[in-house]
C-alpha cells in the first residue's frame, strides 16, 4: 500500500482503511466503493503526516491475525489517534479494529474460551448508539460472520455495548460522543446479511461520505496524469496481485496498454 498518494485524491472526500492485515481487507474497500463512497487502503501504521494530506472523513481499522495485547501486535500510531480527535472524524473498527479501539482506550482484551467462527446471531440493544449503526436493520436477531480467537471482556470508559451474541457480549460497541464504533463481526462477507447497510450506515450516514465516486472517473483522471507526468516516450512498468485486485490494481493493468513496454 502506497503511502504517498497521488495529489489527485487528495482533496476528494475518502473513507482511510487503515489494514491489520486481514484477509478480508480488499474486500472491506469493495464495498465501500459499491456505496459509491472513495476510499483508500492505508498501512495500520501510517504516519498521521502521509494521512492528513488527504480529506479524511472517516476511518475503518481492518480486522487482523495479530492479538492486541501480544508485544509485537501492530497498532495505530498515537499522532493518528490525535489526529482523529482533533478533527472529530469517525471511527469504526472491525474485528481486531474493535480490539484496538478497546486496547488503546483502556478497555480489556483477552482470549476467548471458545473461538467464534462461522455464522453468529448478533443480537442488539436499544440505545442511541445502536440506532446509529443499525439503522435500518431487522429488529431482533441479525445474522453475522465471526472470526475471532479474541475478545473485549471489559469496555473503555466512555462506551457502551451496543450488541452482544451468546458467545461476545461485547460483539459491538461504541462511543458517540466521540463518534468511535466497533463491532467483532465482518459486515463485508456476504455471510452478514445486513452487512452491507451497517457499513452504509456509518460511511454515508455517520461519516456524510459523498457517495459520488466511480471507477470510471478516478481512472480517466490517473491515466491523463500519469499521461502529464511520463510524457509521449516514457514508459510504464506494471504489476498485477495475483490476490487482490485493487483499484490501483486494476488502473495500473490498463496502463500497461496505454505505455507498452
Amino acid at each position: 500500500m502506497d503511502q504517498q498518494k497521488s495529489s489527485l485524491n487528495s482533496s476528494r472526500a475518502q473513507v482511510a482503511i487503515l489494514d491489520f492485515g486481514s484477509q478480508y481487507t480488499h474486500l472491506i474497500a469493495r464495498r465501500v466503493r459499491e456505496l459509491h463512497v472513495f476510499c483508500e487502503l492505508y498501512s495500520c501504521t501510517i504516519d498521521v503526516v502521509a494521512l492528513k494530506v488527504n480529506n479524511i472523513v472517516g476511518i475503518i481499522l481492518s480486522g487482523g491475525p495479530s492479538s492486541v495485547y501480544e508485544p509485537d501486535s501492530p497498532h495505530v500510531k498515537a499522532g493518528v489517534w490525535e489526529f482523529i480527535k482533533e478533527n472529530n472524524i469517525p471511527v469504526l473498527g472491525i474485528c481486531y479494529g474493535m480490539q484496538e479501539i478497546a486496547h488503546v482506550f483502556g478497555g480489556k482484551v483477552q482470549p476467548s474460551s471458545e473461538r467464534e467462527f462461522g455464522r453468529a446471531i448478533l443480537s442488539t440493544v436499544k440505545c442511541a448508539a445502536a440506532e446509529s449503526l443499525f439503522a435500518g436493520i431487522s429488529n431482533g436477531d441479525i445474522q453475522m460472520w465471526m472470526s475471532h480467537g479474541d475478545k473485549v471482556t471489559a469496555l473503555p470508559n466512555g462506551f457502551t455495548t451496543i450488541a452482544n451474541t451468546s458467545n461476545s457480549e461485547n460483539a459491538a460497541i461504541a462511543n458517540e460522543s466521540l463518534r468511535i464504533y466497533g463491532i467483532q463481526f465482518h459486515p463485508e462477507v456476504t455471510h452478514s446479511l445486513q452487512g452491507k447497510e451497517i457499513l452504509a450506515n456509518f460511511a454515508v450516514k455517520i461519516c456524510n461520505a459523498p457517495t459520488d465516486w466511480n471507477m470510471k472517473d478516478i481512472s480517466e483522471n490517473f491515466i491523463k496524469e500519469v499521461r502529464e507526468k511520463v510524457g509521449p516516450n516514457g514508459h510504464v512498468i506494471g504489476a498485477v496481485s495475483g490476490k487482490s485486485f485493487s483499484q490501483y490494481d486494476f488502473i495500473t493493468f490498463f496502463l500497461i496498454f496505454l505505455y507498452p513496454t
